[in-house]
Formats: structure tokens, C-alpha cells, sequence
């Protein structure tokens, strides 16, 4: 019984550190889209608004109230923003702070 419990353990340790890697790259995606969407309709105050992105984001897991803010913050702005786009963008700024996630953890190691 020892080793399926050392197997147990391990898959139960396997699947907490994936899940805490997805959530230091959704973390670090929503500052990259942050940063982009600031400079996009011209916000001074990028810190600022980071933070207002990244709290909407821990308020709930889901994209959808994050998107919805952005989509109004381009209208706000008065700029037109394509929903598809935003979720594009979205998924290629998840590639790019897993890459970079995972190229600072090559670099500890």
C-alpha cells in the first residue's frame, strides 16, 4: 500500500503545483493585457489602472467581467474595440507569461 500511496501523493502534489502555475500565468496575463490596454487608449496612469484590471480579475476567475470592463473602458475611451480581438489578444498574452514564467524558473534552476 506504501507506494500507491506515494503515487497518490505525488499526483495530489503534481496537480497543486500545476494549478498554482496557472494561476501566476493568468495572473501575469492580466497584467501584460493591463499594460496593453493602457497604452492603447492612452491611460497616464498604467499602475493605476493595472490595479483596477487585477482586482476585477481576483474578483472572479472568469474572463467575461474582466472583457467587459476592458470593452467599456475602450468605449469610455472612445475607441472601438472588437471583442473577438480582445479575446485574441488575451490568448497570446497567456503564451507569452507562460513562456516567460517558465524561462525565469529555467533561470533559477
Amino acid at each position: 500500500m506504501t507506494s500507491l500511496d506515494d503515487r497518490r501523493r505525488a499526483l495530489e502534489d503534481k496537480y497543486i503545483l500545476d494549478f498554482e502555475r496557472s494561476l501566476k500565468v493568468r495572473a501575469r496575463r492580466n497584467r501584460l493585457l493591463a499594460e496593453w490596454v493602457a497604452a492603447a487608449i492612452g491611460r497616464n496612469d498604467v499602475d493605476a489602472y493595472v490595479n483596477e484590471v487585477v482586482a476585477i480579475a481576483i474578483a472572479s476567475p472568469e474572463d467575461a467581467n474582466l472583457l467587459q470592463k476592458i470593452l467599456a473602458d475602450f468605449s469610455a475611451a472612445g475607441q472601438v474595440a472588437d471583442e473577438a480581438l480582445l479575446r485574441e489578444k488575451m490568448h497570446d498574452l497567456m503564451y507569452m507569461a507562460a513562456e516567460a514564467l517558465e524561462s525565469e524558473d529555467a533561470t533559477r534552476s
